[in-house]
Formats: structure tokens, C-alpha cells, sequence
């Protein structure tokens, strides 16, 4: 059983991860998750990195308050939960094994700050 500090962590630890290789490593990041002669932009994937570092931050912060904050918790799981629609979406570029592995996690989290949310 998680606590709603526990699945803000934990939002913020996928966040992280997620953000440092959109950011920091545009290129392992495209060769990572896409199929073999997906264009790579940078510029989109940097910003998507420093999009997703500002969420990891909130979500750290959020759940070092004495209640966590509901609205924190109900933003990640939107975040979390629909990321895997995202991936079916994109599932002609995206590598099969990603989606999976990524709809997992992505739909698990979400799951816990949503039920930590409600």
C-alpha cells in the first residue's frame, strides 16, 4: 500500500528519469523509444525534457507537504494515465517492447496517484 507522499515520489523519481534523457540525451532518448529512422527534433525533445523536469519538481515538493496536495496527485495521474494513449497513438513510430514496458509503469503510477487523489 502506498501513501500520497509515496506515489508523488514516485511520479517525481518517472518524471526525472523521463526528463533527464528527453533533455539531457536527445538522441539515446529517439533511438530508445522509437523505431529505426525516426526523425529526431531536439529542440521539441529538449523541451519536453524541461517540461516534464518543472512536473518532477512540483510533484518533489508536493509531497514534502504535511497533506499532499490533491491537486498534485489528480495532475500526475492525468499525466501518468493517459501516457499510455499517447504511446498507442504513436504506435506506428514507437517500438513495440516501449509501449508496453512504458504503458505499464506509466498506467501503474497513475493508478496510485489517482487512488492517492480521490
Amino acid at each position: 500500500m502506498s501513501t500520497p507522499a509515496q506515489a508523488l515520489q514516485l511520479a517525481a523519481v518517472a518524471s526525472s528519469g523521463y526528463s533527464i534523457q528527453m533533455a539531457l540525451a536527445p538522441e539515446f532518448a529517439n533511438d530508445l523509444y522509437y523505431k529505426k529512422g525516426h526523425p529526431l527534433n531536439k529542440n521539441v525533445s529538449r523541451w519536453f525534457g524541461h517540461a516534464l523536469a518543472g512536473l518532477a519538481v512540483a510533484q518533489g515538493l508536493a509531497s514534502k507537504e504535511g497533506t499532499p496536495n490533491k491537486a498534485v496527485l489528480m495532475a500526475s495521474a492525468f499525466q501518468y494515465g493517459t501516457a499510455p494513449l499517447m504511446m498507442l497513438y504513436q504506435e506506428k513510430d514507437m517500438k513495440k517492447e516501449m509501449i508496453i514496458a512504458n504503458s505499464i509503469l506509466c498506467a501503474g503510477i497513475g493508478f496510485l496517484c489517482f487512488k492517492q487523489g480521490k
